[in-house]
This record gives structure tokens, sequence and C-alpha cells, in this order.
């Protein structure tokens, strides 16, 4: 008679022993390449929302100054979009009242001049569909599509309070802190001015041309800004932070600001 032997216990454990080896093994690799995929994927999406919200920030802002006056024989110095400040304290109409916001205005119905809306103030604030800006609040990116011409009091705000949402109509770009999509944490506008004065021909790079003394800019000399801004986002996603981005890019304002030395 043949004898039939089997596998020892030892064996068997041994079997056992490999084969969830193997097994961990396999799972091991199936949950990195599903969380790589999955960092994958949030990594694209934060990338893409971020580049939106830059791509849309920085083509808006490209159109400030724009004039729809500016035909043939016109005076480029008569530009109201670059001439008449955006606020009682005089800044051109780009105006930066701090890091994380930036406030400009446009001809956008390109009319040539703003509407009046009956405020009582001659200023930049007259057509309330003309006065743009982009600001961050709450973690979130908001954009000002007008000005509320309703109240009087708004044409008298100076500095950061022209930022106040009490003070223009600002609408939520991202979403805000309390989302459990994209939060931006960090956004900051740097101007980069540079004046050249027309009358000498001299050049004074990374100078705003308000700022140049009387001696540079004599007093009834013309002179051109060039106005480029530098835009720095960071955002992460909220359900996950460890997924960051941060983007820096410049916009180059198309429509340079004439400037006359008072």
């Amino acid at each position: 008679m043949n004898k039939h032997k089997g596998f020892t216990l030892i064996e068997l454990m041994i079997s056992l022993l490999v084969g969830l080896v193997i097994v961990g093994a396999t799972i091991k690799i199936y949950v990195s390449t599903v969380r790589s995929s999955s960092d994958t994927v949030k990594s694209a999406r934060l990338n893409h929302d971020l580049e939106s919200v830059m791509s849309l920030m920085i083509n808006d802002i490209r159109r400030a100054g724009y004039w729809g006056g500016a035909i043939g024989g016109s005076d480029s110095r008569t530009n109201p979009f670059t001439q008449i400040p955006v606020a009682t304290k005089g800044q051109p109409n780009i105006h930066i009242p701090s890091a994380t916001c930036l406030l400009y205005a446009y001809d956008a119905d390109g009319d040539g001049h703003y509407d009046a809306d009956n405020d009582n103030f001659a200023d930049a604030f007259d057509d309330p569909t003309e006065f743009y800006g982009f600001k961050l609040e709450n973690n979130a990116i908001k954009i000002r599509q007008s000005v509320k011409s309703t109240s009087v009091t708004y044409g008298n705000c100076t500095g950061t309070d022209c930022c106040l949402s009490t003070y223009g109509n600002w609408e939520t770009l991202t979403t805000d802190a309390g989302s459990e999509s994209l939060q931006i944490t960090s956004l900051s506008f740097t101007p980069v001015y540079n004046c050249l004065n027309v009358i000498t021909g001299t050049n004074y790079p990374s100078q705003a041309c308000a700022s140049l003394t009387a001696t540079e800019l004599p007093s009834g000399n013309t002179a051109v800004e060039t106005r480029e801004i530098q835009i720095t986002l960071t955002g992460q996603l909220a359900n996950d932070t460890t997924v960051t981005k941060t983007l820096t890019d410049f916009v180059k304002v198309r429509n340079d600001r004439i400037f006359i030395q008072p």
C-alpha cells in the first residue's frame, strides 16, 4: 500500500504567513496607488481653481484705465479713468489701499465718460458700473462689480475704508472659509511703476510719477507712467490642508497713465 503524506503543521503555518505577507503587500500597494491618485486629483483641482482665479484677475486688471474717448486726435491727458482719483486722497485710478485689496476703473460701456449718479460728487464714483476691485476676505476672494451710488458717504471713503463691503457691491468669487472645497490663504498686490519725464527724456524706474520731486519732474511737466501689478495667490483645499499651492504672476496694464505735475 502507498502511503500519502500531507503538510505538517509548521509547513501550513509558514504557507499562511507567506500568503499573509503577499496579501498585505498587495493591499499596501493598492492603498498607496489610490492615495497617490487621490492626491493627484486634489492637486489638479486646486491648480485649476487657482489658475482660473488668477487668469480672471489678470484679464480684468489689464483693462484698468481703458477710455472709450481715446479716438484720433484725443488728448490722453484728459482720460478720466487715469486722472480722476478713486478716493479723496488723490490716488490714481489704480489704488492699492492694502496689500490684499486693489481698486481700479475702466470705461466698460465705452461711452467715454462717467454717467452721473446724482450723489452730488463729481468723482470716479459717478458711474456705479465702472468701478472694480479684488480683495481677500475670510479666506475668499471677492470681486467688486459696481459701487453703491445710493450711499452719499461712499464718495468720502479713503484708504482701506474703500475696500469695506459697505463701500461697494462686493461679490464672492471663490468659496468662503466655511466651504469644504477651496480656501484662499493669502493674496497680495504689489505695484511696479515706472515714470518717464517726456519733457527731459529722463526715466525713473520703479517710481510712481506722483512720488517724483519738483526737481525730477517740475511743475507743468508731462510724464508717462507704466504700471505693472505683481499678484501672489496662495490657496488650499479646505478638506485637506496639506494640498496647497502658490501662484505668482504679473499683469501689465495696457493703458499707461499720462501724468502732469501740479
